[in-house]
């Protein structure tokens, strides 16, 4: 019979991390899965660390030569025999329950919803450690025009005939691609989420993942908005994400003039937003400045009590002590 669940992990030069990717997997409390490991070209020994494991509801694809993560799940996808899709990017790992309590959700809904997520544990390079747990949103597809609430694909498990009726990833984005995905999901169907953190994911831990890569992350932005614009504009939306992209530009690629650029474009939009007058005013401030400031906000957090697992970089997001989810990137304010 074929399994419940299909397993997709995109891998790319990750032998020394896919191991234990696939080993997350084999440790599910769930075992209805099939595994779907694509090489996405790899020219080290990504292969033989795959086939070590000798399991047979391991299957391998190869693609010729890099085509990039978007492309790699797409072949996982166009793979998989199971009604539900999970992604795992390579060097993220699951908690033990991750899959069945996504699939607790599916099984007792309808097919209308398309989508279940779960809560996430990113570790940062200089060991800071934070916790999303996800919390409700009134109206997910406009917050998913602003910025990824859902997190990467890694937390995420599909309706494969979700999938196959917006096409999958687009594979002409350089990133952003999975908050597209979540986007094109939202406007046709209803998303769920296990409120429990089930992913151990490994923020900026090499240079192969697409977050630590400021380049390729701002041109995935501007796609984004282009190919969303008019959507954003519709919801009232576009000023705060030109913002947020201003705030990349700025604290992320230390690009003062792009920042400058961004805000200008965010205020073009809409004038009546005085913390975007703030933040073009902050671009003419020496950068060493700012940085001082968030090690300050950081040393202040500590004295204040927070640990490193509720207190931690920027552009992320902390829980508080009402559970509610606070992200310290100036995109949440319609101001």
């Amino acid at each position: 019979m074929d399994p419940r669940i299909s397993v997709v992990i995109p891998a790319f030069n990750r032998q020394g991390a896919v191991g234990r990717a696939i080993a997350s997997v084999l440790g599910q409390t769930c075992q209805d899965f099939e595994i779907i490991v694509v090489d996405d070209g790899s020219t080290d020994a990504t292969v033989s660390a795959v086939a070590a494991f000798g399991d047979p509801r391991i299957n391998l694809i190869r693609h010729d030569r890099n085509r990039g993560g978007s492309a790699a799940r797409n072949s996982g996808i166009g793979a998989a025999v199971a009604p539900y899709v999970a992604f795992l990017d390579s060097d993220d790992e699951w908690l033990p329950t991750k899959l069945e309590r996504q699939l607790e959700v599916f099984e007792r809904s309808d097919d209308l919803l398309g989508l279940v997520y779960t809560g996430a544990e990113r570790v940062f390079p200089d060991g800071s450690i934070s916790r999303y747990i996800p919390r409700p949103h009134v109206d997910l597809p406009r917050a998913l025009l602003i910025a990824n609430v859902i997190g990467e694909t890694s937390l995420g498990m599909v309706r494969r005939n979700a999938l196959e009726a917006i096409g999958g990833f687009d594979e002409s984005l350089p990133s952003c691609q999975d908050l597209d995905l979540w986007q094109r999901i939202s406007e046709r169907f209803r998303i769920d989420a296990v409120p429990e953190v089930l992913v151990k994911i490994a923020n900026g831990s090499d240079s192969g993942r697409i977050s630590t890569n400021v380049r390729r992350a701002m041109a995935g932005r501007e796609l984004y908005c282009r190919k969303h614009r008019e959507k954003m504009t519709h919801r009232g939306v576009l000023h705060l994400f030109l913002r947020d992209s201003g705030w990349c530009q700025q604290r992320q690629a230390r690009d003062t003039r792009l920042a400058r650029r961004f805000y200008r474009e965010s205020l073009a939009v809409n004038p009546l937003a005085p913390l975007t007058y703030m933040l073009l005013l902050s671009t003419y401030v020496p950068a060493t400045w700012l940085d001082h400031l968030a090690r300050c906000k950081r040393s202040i957090a500590k004295l204040l009590g927070f640990g490193p697992e509720a207190y931690f970089a920027e552009n992320s997001s902390r829980l508080t002590s009402t559970g509610k989810l606070e992200r310290n990137a100036p995109n949440d304010s319609a101001a």
